[in-house]
């Protein structure tokens, strides 16, 4: 159970003293910068960034893909590419997006679908928290989907080239993972609603069962997650063990987060996003980036080698990302922050970088994969993810580079986006102990 507690805690766990902001904007790609002509001539479609020119780019680069560079990996670069929301996104957001607004407590009303905020002025007092909906209500977000089976797999660089020892007491499988949409729906009928949604559903997920341990087959526990539409309502969660067949509730978790919940960091950013009314938010300012959005495998980002893992190659091209800071609203995590930097064409997040009491802990960048939707324009699957802290000790005296990265656990890996086969009874609690 403690696996997915904290996949569901992750985002929580991510803030900063606001007294250490300028310091903290001064490690991360230039809050409003422009590029500088002669490199950015320099980024051409099949320039290869590796760690023999890194210090060229740095300034497009995030600070996690700066770390994989530095020990293998490849960022090539590809032609910018113009993303189209899906077809049912935009009629959605062309139908509803006039009669959103925020209240006088900054929460979003009248939404029912679509882009909350299809035009956004950086000048807008409001502007943050307007970006932040877009994010988590953004194109990307499916209807449904169902990912059998997923890891999230730790690997230490051993102060070697581009080779990298597995570390299995901080890996975790979940067997069968599945999320259905109640509200804000754009690909699947019925929409914008599933039925009456009477208590006011936003979304449901499940784990069929995960594995803490990788040697242990029959898995060490099940989960269900409800989150909520309505701002103040906080998210439920039913656990169940199955050495003591017991299901429990769980009331209030989201409150719960420590550092240990960053380690374990999980596609909790790609579809089942933090709430977005648990934190407060400022714009930084907008930066070009590299981003992966056309990964073209899955997993993206790491390889079979010669003698085990190694950091491969993907696409990177060239995106401008509002920079956000978040704060959790609850004052005993205050004292932590998170940046993060979304795309301002697509709203998938491109990088991220988490602090506690003024000192960064860890980076993280994900890679997407765009794919055809089923009604036109494009949908977007995470095929990989980075999570690099700052510094990790495996033991008294080894300090290693320690990298996570999300890939399918094992043969047979089944993924499905907006598929229509997700039932509400999945997300049944009494179901967790059959």
């Amino acid at each position: 159970m403690r696996l997915f507690l904290m996949v569901a805690l992750l985002v929580l766990s991510a803030s900063l003293c606001v007294a250490r902001l300028a310091g903290a904007v001064d490690s991360s790609p230039a809050a409003s910068a422009s590029p500088a002509p002669s490199t950015a001539m320099q980024l051409t479609p099949g320039t290869a960034i590796t760690a023999s020119n890194i210090a060229k780019f740095a300034q497009y680069l995030p600070a996690a893909l700066q770390s994989a560079i530095r020990h293998g990996f490849t960022a090539r670069i590809v032609p910018t590419t113009r993303v189209d929301w899906s077809s049912g996104f935009k009629i959605a957001t062309e139908k509803y997006y006039t009669q959103v607004r925020l209240d006088q407590d900054g929460y979003i009303t009248n939404y029912a679908a679509g882009m909350p905020f299809p035009t956004v002025s950086t000048t807008d007092p409001d502007a943050a928290i307007k970006i932040a909906y877009n994010w988590h209500m953004g194109p990307f977000m499916p209807d449904d989907f169902s990912l059998a089976p997923w890891g999230s797999f730790a690997y230490a660089d051993m102060k070697q080239p581009n080779a990298f020892t597995p570390q299995d007491d901080y890996s975790y499988i979940c067997d069968q993972f599945s999320f259905l949409r109640f509200a804000h729906r754009t690909e699947l009928d019925p929409r914008p609603t599933l039925g009456s949604n009477a208590q006011g559903f936003e979304w449901k997920a499940r784990c069929n069962s995960w594995t803490q341990s990788l040697g242990n087959n029959a898995g060490e526990g099940a989960g269900i997650w409800l989150r909520y539409v309505g701002p103040k309502q906080i998210d439920e969660f039913y656990g169940y063990d199955p050495m003591s067949r017991r299901i429990q509730r769980e009331g209030d978790f989201g409150l719960q987060a420590d550092e240990n919940c960053r380690a374990c960091h999980q596609p909790y950013w790609a579809y089942a996003l933090p709430k977005t009314e648990s934190f407060t938010y400022r714009l930084l300012g907008t930066s070009p980036l590299l981003g992966c959005l056309t990964a073209g495998a899955e997993p993206a980002g790491m390889a079979e080698g010669d003698s085990g893992m190694k950091l491969d190659e993907a696409p990177f091209e060239i995106r401008t990302a509002y920079i956000l800071e978040m704060t959790p609203v609850e004052p005993s995590q205050r004292s932590m922050r998170t940046l993060v930097y979304i795309d301002t064409e697509a709203y998938v997040w491109l990088a991220a970088e988490f602090y506690d009491a003024g000192e960064q802990t860890a980076t993280a960048f994900p890679l997407w994969r765009s794919h055809p939707a089923a009604e036109g324009g494009s949908n977007f699957d995470l095929a990989g993810e980075f999570y690099v802290p700052r510094s990790h000790q495996l033991s008294a005296t080894l300090p290693v580079l320690f990298f996570r990265t999300l890939m399918p656990a094992h043969g047979g890996f089944d993924q499905k986006i907006n598929s229509g086969s997700v039932s509400d009874a999945l997300f049944n609690p009494a179901s967790l102990a059959r």
